[in-house]
């Protein structure tokens, strides 16, 4: 029960004012708290996410910061973290309903003066704000001028002298400015590093992916429509002049449609400004632009507008590739290690030197893009304490070298077989790096399509199932959500009260897993699996992650493909089912991102089976669309139970699967308590059964049961990384099956041979 304080301050402190920054978004606590401070004297300002704080301790630092961990965007211990980089003279008392011990001795390691856990007297908090602004009072002997500090230049463009000068030119002015490059050699972080150090940095950058994004939606963020007559004239100029809050990159300009060319090169000219009504006006403030391509020559072919070239190039920032600056690639790798144990707080990882002369002698085709993956890679394997060697590395790299080991000899009976290899992996590096697009791969080739074609089916390349009769591929693009979202909950295992955030990433980061309170990340890999006893539970390193299949079965679904989900010990288990989170990422809203989204095709049929209980068994094999059917033999009300569902859209798995509940018989319950498990089950999160009934609630779909191993599965599956398409067909089966299954489908797809 909420109490208000007897005390008061004196007239000489409400005159002080004090400034409290309150941070949460739950509102009737912001509400009570606001009045009660404001009636203490304090003057009150709220913020609803970590974003939102910062930029009001930006703009105005208060005295006193009350932080909730579990709120949207950044947590709680990341704005802890950089309000006390900052900002260390800001008091901070952490609030949180569902912290652990470790969060709280986190904060408090972090410069939290205190950690306040809900449901909290107001008087009792009244009395910690006040001790708080006494200790600050008598620690501040002078005011501290620290700010956020601004973007600098990344470390790989600070060792390339030229591209560094090249930046430090191109930022003095507003000009378009063109970027040109190999695919990854971070053309987007040039043109992102000229606008940090511009006039016009505190714009937002905006990069729209010409090869993907509609021409209609580049077209409404590059122009305003012309003006009609004179009477609107004011409206029209009001909303140009309010556009111009922007910059745009305009990622794979030789993808950009003729007529979107021809209009940006008329708007680019210099004097637009004073053209006629009906001229293309522009929007952004400026216009980046980067390609891969060979402007001149798309130029004299008739593909490219030369009019926009002309303007183009008069300002080209050339990114050279990795492996003509292999000299700096020991920084690199040096480089990322000590950024990734400041992320991780552990040990640096160390490399050999036969590994690092692998890296440094490899051609690196991706450039910077490459690197970075192999380093992610590799150390996603590899923990800090042993050093990675060249069995850690990518066996493409190691192939790479002029001296192929015995069993690779072993492997290759002829010449012409070497050759076939050979033009095997060239021809997959192409498609890779044409997006799987025939057309373009065999243009780029110098070689008919149909001659092409026929290569493919010589080396039993196929192309996804999604690429049509002409091969052009009509690929789902990946996703990932709008805006951050929370949700709080208690674990079904360990009871502890727990809960998430969910947060957007960038294309091609994956689903990962952070620790709300070291920032430890857990990629939701296959590789870091832990234990499958009741429930799928991930480890990295010494933080571990437990009942993630609920959350990843909808995010598989859903085809949510990047996001960050910052956590406790164990995902909150809601109703036992998955809608609660359908209906938290339906409310955050999808984004579609400038990727495409790769699915795994099962081209054969794989079985895993218990060895001490063959009737127990899990395959798959191949099919139109994700498909899966579990059969169950359970003891009464159960009994033998068929289920098959069919994947159509996220709503189908909505209405048909996410609903149904984690289940559970009476003995079961007395064992898992004793085991450690099971703290958390309450009868309004778990179906209990006992006595042949049902005993505590009634059931959803009378097969709901065979419809919940259904849920684990697509949960388990998505750990592939990768939506999959195959008829799932399990016997009697649960975690460990399913993880038993995907190791096999894994390896296979290591393999050079069988591409998808």
């Amino acid at each position: 029960m909420f109490c208000l304080s007897p005390n008061r301050k004196s007239l000489e402190d409400v005159l002080a004012k004090e400034k409290i920054l309150i941070v949460d978004d739950e509102k009737n606590i912001v509400t009570s708290l606001q009045e009660i401070l404001s009636d203490e004297g304090y003057e009150v300002a709220t913020a609803e996410d970590g974003l939102g704080a910062l930029e009001l301790i930006q703009a105005d630092p208060p005295d006193l910061i009350l932080l909730d961990i579990w709120i949207p965007g950044m947590d709680g211990i990341e704005v802890l973290k950089a309000v006390k980089t900052y900002h260390p003279e800001i008091e901070v008392l952490v609030m949180s309903g569902h912290g652990t011990i470790d969060t709280a001795v986190q904060a408090t390691k972090l410069g939290a003066q205190d950690f306040i856990e809900k449901p909290f007297s107001l008087d009792e908090l009244v009395e910690s704000v006040g001790k708080a602004l006494k200790i600050r009072k008598s620690r501040l002997t002078q005011s501290n001028g620290h700010t956020l500090q601004k973007q600098t230049l990344p470390y790989c463009f600070k060792l390339m002298v030229e591209v560094s000068q090249a930046i430090k030119t191109a930022s003095k002015h507003n000009f378009p400015a063109l970027i040109v490059g190999e695919s990854g050699t971070g053309k987007e972080i040039i043109a992102k590093a000229v606008h940090h150090q511009s006039k016009k940095a505190k714009l937002p950058f905006v990069k729209l992916n010409c090869a993907v994004r509609p021409a209609r939606k580049i077209q409404e963020e590059l122009f305003s429509a012309p003006r009609a007559n004179a009477k609107n004239q004011g409206d029209t100029s009001a909303k140009t002049n309010a556009a111009k809050d922007r910059v745009v990159y305009l990622k794979n300009i030789d993808s950009l449609s003729k007529s979107l060319q021809e209009k940006l090169a008329q708007a680019l000219q210099p004097g637009t400004s004073k053209k006629s009504d009906r001229s293309p006006r522009l929007i952004p403030a400026r216009v980046f632009a980067s390609t891969s391509a060979n402007l001149e020559t798309l130029v004299e072919k008739g593909q490219f507008n030369n009019n926009l070239y002309e303007i183009l190039r008069q300002e080209i920032l050339d990114v050279p590739p990795l492996r003509e600056n292999a000299a700096i690639i020991p920084n690199l790798v040096q480089n990322y290690f000590e950024e990734l144990a400041l992320k991780t707080d552990l040990p640096c990882h160390v490399m050999t030197e036969e590994a690092m002369e692998i890296l440094c002698e490899y051609s690196w085709p991706d450039n910077l893009k490459e690197l970075r993956s192999v380093l992610d890679q590799s150390t996603r394997k590899v923990p800090p304490e042993i050093k990675i060697t060249p069995n850690h590395l990518p066996s493409s790299l190691q192939r790479n070298k002029h001296a192929m080991n015995a069993n690779e000899f072993d492997q290759i009976d002829s010449m012409v077989e070497a050759e076939s290899s050979w033009e095997k992996e060239f021809i997959i590096h192409h498609l890779n790096k044409n997006n799987w697009d025939i057309e373009k791969t065999s243009e780029a080739l110098k070689t008919d399509k149909k001659r092409f074609q026929s290569k493919l089916e010589k080396h039993g390349i196929r192309l996804s199932a999604s690429a049509d009769a002409s091969g052009k591929p009509r690929h789902q693009l990946q996703r990932t959500l709008k805006r951050s979202v929370v949700l709080c909950g208690s674990g079904l295992h360990s009871g502890f009260k727990t809960g998430l955030i969910m947060q957007p990433l960038p294309p091609g980061s994956g689903v990962i897993f952070g620790d709300i309170s070291s920032g430890a990340n857990i990629p939701a890999r296959l590789e870091n699996v832990q234990s499958t006893d009741y429930s799928t539970c991930l480890k990295k390193g010494f933080k571990t992650v437990d009942t993630i299949e609920h959350i990843m079965a909808v995010l598989h679904m859903y085809r949510i493909s990047n996001l960050l989900i910052k956590i406790g010990d164990e995902a909150p288990v809601m109703d036992g089912s998955s809608i609660d989170f359908c209906r938290l990422i339906e409310d955050a809203e999808f984004e579609e991102q400038d990727e495409i989204l790769d699915e795994v095709v099962i081209d054969r049929t794989y079985r895993f089976e218990n060895e001490k209980n063959p009737s127990c068994y899990i395959t798959i094999e191949p099919a139109d669309r994700l498909k899966v059917s579990y059969h169950m033999d359970y003891p009464p009300p159960i009994g033998i139970m068929d289920h098959t569902f069919e994947f159509d859209g996220e709503e189908s798995f909505k209405r048909e699967i996410a609903p149904a509940r984690t289940f559970g018989f009476v003995e079961e319950i007395t064992q898992l308590t004793k085991m450690g498990f099971g703290a958390g089950g309450k009868l309004d999160n778990f179906i209990l059964l006992g006595n042949d009934k049902v005993l505590n609630t009634e059931l959803r779909f009378k097969d709901e049961f065979a419809r919940h191993k259904i849920l684990d599965i697509l949960g388990d599956f998505y750990l592939l990384g990768k939506p999959i398409r195959g008829h799932i067909k399990a016997h009697k089966t649960g975690h460990t099956q399913n993880i038993g299954l995907l190791r096999q489908i894994e390896t296979s797809l290591c393999q050079p041979a069988g591409v998808h």
